[in-house]
């Protein structure tokens, strides 16, 4: 088991934030905020779904999958995402990156992101962390970091790639599902298909500003895939049944003793 832990005086973890070529507020806006709680940060740039060509969509995205495995058809805005996503995975693989923050780029940004962040210095053996969740889902199990931060586990994992700590053992599992046939926030709440060792720490640092619109509902035209059946439908609900039977990670091997 590769172990995650590393120190920070040398500013080794990186911060990804994805961010279309032509956002450049919320680029500023994010690199601004990053910049007052003394953390640096490097923009990566988002892939447009749209502009990929069939050659290259076939080559990240595989559509019969999508039919069998998923309850809808992937948009292109949801395929540009994941293949964001999926290209920082890539870069830490070739350059033997530990670990990183991977941040989306429409994001309130709480004081306590350093802080968390030095947490995760602390611990090993895990393969994400998720940094935000806009649904309220509870630990079912959890043990204290600090005075102020609780680390724990899922059997719902929350959704949304707003913001996660990524670790080089956990992006060379996700890279096992390329091609993908399901959206990228979906594919991690399937964590066991690939073993992945995921827990979140609360409260979280990171959550959604909502006074920008989604670019992937732009990029959407403001509407998700509404290509699905009845058939579809029951086979996904089934499978995140399934999957909600299995906790998302072990946190005793994560917490050093």
């Amino acid at each position: 088991m590769l172990k995650t832990s590393f120190t920070y005086t040398d500013m080794s973890l990186p911060i990804f934030v994805i961010n279309m070529k032509n956002s450049v507020e919320r680029w500023q806006k994010t690199y601004n905020r990053l910049q007052t709680l003394g953390l640096e940060c490097q923009r990566f740039e988002a892939t447009v779904g749209k502009s990929l060509d069939e050659t290259e969509t076939s080559n990240w995205y595989d559509p019969t999958a999508n039919l069998k495995k998923h309850h809808r058809n992937m948009t292109p805005g949801e395929i540009g995402c994941y293949v964001s996503h999926m290209r920082i995975w890539q870069h830490m693989a070739a350059h033997n990156i530990t670990a990183a923050i991977v941040l989306e780029d429409d994001l309130i940004i709480e004081d306590h992101l350093k802080e968390t962040i030095e947490q995760v210095g602390e611990l090993e053996s895990w393969d994400m962390i998720k940094l935000s969740d806009n649904r309220a889902n509870p630990f079912i199990e959890s043990a204290s970091l600090s005075k102020s931060l609780t680390l724990g586990s899922y059997l719902k994992v929350p959704n949304g790639t707003q913001g996660y700590a990524v670790s080089l053992s956990g992006a060379k599992k996700l890279l096992q599902r390329k091609p993908f046939f399901r959206p990228v926030d979906v594919d991690i709440q399937f964590h066991s298909e690939v073993e992945l060792n995921l827990v979140g720490i609360k409260p979280y640092p990171i959550s959604e500003d909502l006074s920008f619109e989604s670019e992937i509902a732009n990029s959407n035209s403001g509407t998700h895939s509404n290509q699905s059946t009845f058939l579809r439908n029951l086979k996904h609900r089934f499978a995140m049944y399934l999957q909600r039977k299995h906790a998302s990670g072990d946190i005793k091997r994560i917490i050093k003793s």
